[in-house]
């Protein structure tokens, strides 16, 4: 608990974040893989042999950029900052130790960015106490430069996990149904969003969940609130929760997908 309160305490971000929950879930992840390394190992090394795929292809070797890049578990970063001029890692919050990572190398910059574009606006939304959501608007992923690669990390389906949980915890006249669909339109505005980019594109996300029971049930469905996406070039199974992990009575898979947009 201890080394979880220091980082809480010592990571700076804007009071949105911490607030609803941004930075919290940053450090949980990094828990659920101490406790998961193992059945993680996997879906960590196809999705960082994934993004070096795309490296290889590339037409360019400007600038890359990672939305999601999170803890760098799924980020071979020394391989893209040797390959590229420049490796811009985005996300809503970075964890110390990986601004200590970053600072390593030379050509590697940090983006505080909501990649959902969404997140403050509803932070002031809340309070004014009105039962609406924010508007959804196409994100600008340049930060600046032409990027010759972009690449959306294991993070698709994500976003709109924090947002709902705060409509839900502090909007409670917003209706689910309204929720829902709100929540499918951050996953659709992010996907048009990165169909319009002009450079390069890779795609690595979940869109589909497995959940096993220890009784021999099996429940599939989406992670992508219904959208769907075309055939993946290629596929594995992430094992995010063992037996235990999220519950003693099921376990969840989820199916990873890979697409050049």
């Amino acid at each position: 608990m201890l080394p979880e309160l220091f980082t809480y305490l010592t990571t700076p971000c804007p009071r949105f974040v911490r607030e609803m929950g941004y930075l919290h879930e940053a450090i949980a992840i990094r828990g659920r893989f101490h406790r998961c390394g193992a059945a993680w190992k996997e879906h960590l090394e196809r999705s960082r042999a994934a993004v070096l795929a795309a490296a290889r292809t590339c037409r360019e070797r400007e600038a890359v950029v990672i939305l999601g890049s999170g803890l760098l578990l799924d980020v071979p970063l020394a391989e893209l900052a040797g390959a590229f001029k420049e490796v811009i890692l985005v996300d809503i919050v970075h964890l110390p130790a990986v601004r200590r990572v970053a600072r390593r190398l030379g050509n590697v910059r940090l983006e505080n960015f909501d990649v959902s574009t969404i997140a403050l606006k509803l932070f002031e939304l809340m309070k004014t106490g009105r039962p609406t959501l924010p508007e959804l608007m196409s994100a600008d992923f340049s930060f600046g430069t032409a990027p010759s690669l972009v690449v959306s990390l294991n993070i698709l389906s994500q976003l709109p996990v924090i947002p709902g949980r705060f409509v839900r915890q502090r909007l409670p006249a917003v209706g689910e149904e309204d929720l829902i669909e709100w929540s499918k339109r951050i996953v659709a505005v992010h996907y048009a969003s990165l169909q319009a980019l002009a450079g390069d594109v890779c795609l690595i996300a979940d869109y589909a969940y497995i959940q096993l029971g220890r009784d021999g049930s099996r429940e599939v469905g989406s992670t992508l609130h219904g959208l769907e996406l075309p055939e993946p070039q290629s596929t594995w199974l992430w094992q995010i929760a063992p037996l235990g992990e999220l519950s003693d009575h099921y376990a969840r898979e989820l199916k990873v997908g890979v697409w050049s947009l």
